[in-house]
């Protein structure tokens, strides 16, 4: 684990499988931001993916915000969910988790990041594109839920 305090804020890195603690707050933030949340499936995810990066931050001892994300196949990296609580929002707090995911990602050798959204997040969308991520592909899942696939190129130049 690594600390990194900024704007008050403290961010925290998780490789691999958290301790129970840590789980609990991501479980509490996870159903906070969701309405549709579904934690057996969540912790399944958590227990069960290749290469898991898990980017903390916290208002002093509160969980404020994550990203969570894991190795889709070797060359890139999936960010799968994540989200600050409402009452922390328009603070940079998203666009930090983002950077740390990324960097660690790229240390561990990915070239890419990918991620889905919904229209209903538009918030996460509009970072996404702010950041570099482009539109790769739009679907529409088995429950009717049309989702949009974002790509990020992150590989290291030779110069670095």
């Amino acid at each position: 684990m690594n600390g990194m305090v900024k704007n008050n804020y403290s961010y925290r890195v998780v490789l691999g499988v958290p301790d129970q603690h840590v789980l609990d707050a991501l479980l509490d933030v996870y159903q906070q931001l969701f309405e549709d949340a579904k934690l057996d499936f969540f912790i399944e995810r958590v227990q069960n993916k290749k290469d898991l990066i898990i980017v903390l931050c916290y208002d002093q001892n509160t969980l404020a915000g994550f990203k969570l994300g894991y190795r889709y196949d070797e060359n890139t990296f999936y960010s799968w969910v994540g989200g600050v609580l409402s009452c922390f929002r328009k603070q940079g707090i998203a666009q930090k988790l983002m950077e740390h995911q990324h960097m660690y990602a790229k240390e561990k050798g990915y070239q890419k990041v990918r991620t889905k959204s919904m229209n209903r997040f538009k918030p996460m969308m509009i970072l996404n594109l702010k950041n570099g991520f482009e539109i790769v592909k739009v679907y529409t899942n088995d429950s009717g839920q049309t989702k949009i696939i974002f790509e990020k190129n992150i590989k290291k130049s030779p110069h670095q």
